[in-house]
């Protein structure tokens, strides 16, 4: 358990005040909350300037506790200090959801939850100081690659069951169910604790007495992986109309066969896309960690993000560098950080501590260099 490592303070400040899409939420009033929770590590309690906090995100429908697992392991095995760990749900799902279940819409954007952590940045300034980490799962990434065939993840995310009699048949499904059988299990018993609420809530708003939900709604889940492209304006057939273009301001005017942002798909998915077209300009070091096994990130991906990140203008340089590299953990899916908790602590802790000497060296210059001037 995390608070046997670190102390917990849980938050719930503003969220940005301005979403991408305007049926994200269906009022402006009362503003959106984010639930954040704050890890402070208890042999650290006193930190220095120079230990790093760092910034997590969570996989689509996870409950952030999830991961608390891996800080356990982390905190454990690491040499580099940590001032804290900052995790946010996002708006619309875990314990954010529920403080806006009352106001969410049904069109979230993945960059409103990067908006909303640089407005967490900024609330707590003071605390929130470099050097800092982001370690993010999955869509936290903005990394959902398309591929043609298969399931898609929005249809088993609504058509699951979300409501069960009692918590004891709820965990019963979840223990059974093979989504969570490769599970470590601490990360199991997480989901089991923060992934369920009791009933009433705005969507079951009467229920058996002891019926439990889903924490994240299914639709928001869903809505999370595609938005709906089934109905264009009545004869119309111009992708630069401009009505269209309010409809779809970030689906391809010529989208290619099989990506997730073709304009004659049923349902899109813009962001992994335009996250894709992000990466050049990514400036910070980054570490991929890929599940072997994962059906997302598959060979050709994962060399397509290396080759790719950080190589335009402004970035960091790339591969090439020595800012840009992979690890691969073995027998695992997309979900592997929740497969493999310690593997993926270790994978961590030793970038973490290649990264704060790189970070030392690169502070130490420019307090040369302010120096230097100073003589001029």
């Amino acid at each position: 358990m995390s608070t046997s490592y670190f102390k917990v303070i849980e938050h719930a400040i503003p969220c940005q005040s301005i979403q991408e899409y305007p049926h994200a939420v269906k009022t402006d009033n009362p503003p959106l909350q984010l639930a954040v929770k704050q890890y402070i590590p208890l042999n650290n309690l006193n930190p220095g300037p120079d230990d790093i906090t760092i910034i997590a995100g969570h996989a689509n429908g996870i409950p952030k506790e999830c991961y608390e697992p891996i800080w356990d392991e982390l905190l454990a095995l690491t040499s580099v200090k940590i001032k804290a760990i900052w995790f946010a749900d996002c708006s619309h799902q875990g314990a954010s959801g529920v403080l806006n279940e009352r106001i969410l819409g049904y069109d979230p954007n993945w960059f409103d939850h990067s908006r909303d952590l640089l407005c967490m940045v900024n609330h707590f300034r003071d605390l929130v100081q470099p050097p800092i980490v982001g370690v993010a799962h999955s869509f936290s990434c903005a990394q959902f690659p398309s591929k043609l065939g298969g399931r898609s993840p929005a249809l088993w995310a609504s058509t699951r069951p979300d409501l069960w009699p009692s918590l004891e048949a709820a965990e019963t499904y979840i223990r059974d169910n093979p989504f969570w059988r490769k599970w470590d299990k601490r990360a199991v018993n997480q989901y089991i604790r923060f992934g369920f609420r009791s009933t009433p809530t705005a969507l079951y708003p009467s229920s058996s007495p002891g019926a439990v939900t889903l924490t994240t709604t299914k639709a928001q889940e869903a809505w999370t992986y595609l938005r709906f492209n089934a109905t264009p304006r009545a004869g119309v057939d111009n992708p630069h109309d401009p009505m269209e273009r309010l409809l779809g301001p970030d689906v391809a005017v010529a989208g290619k066969e099989g990506d997730n942002n073709n304009r004659d798909y049923v349902t899109v998915s813009p962001w992994p896309c335009l996250g894709f077209e992000f990466l050049p300009y990514v400036r910070p070091s980054t570490l991929y960690v890929f599940g072997d096994k994962s059906h997302i990130n598959i060979p050709d991906r994962r060399r397509e993000k290396l080759q790719r990140t950080g190589t335009g203008l402004g970035g960091n340089g790339g591969v090439a560098a020595g800012r840009v590299r992979a690890d691969i953990i073995p027998g695992t899916s997309h979900l592997a950080p929740l497969e493999k908790v310690s593997y993926t602590a270790r994978i961590l802790s030793g970038w973490l501590e290649l990264e704060i000497e790189r970070y030392r060296k690169e502070k130490g210059f420019f307090d040369w260099h302010i120096n230097a001037q100073a003589f001029v």
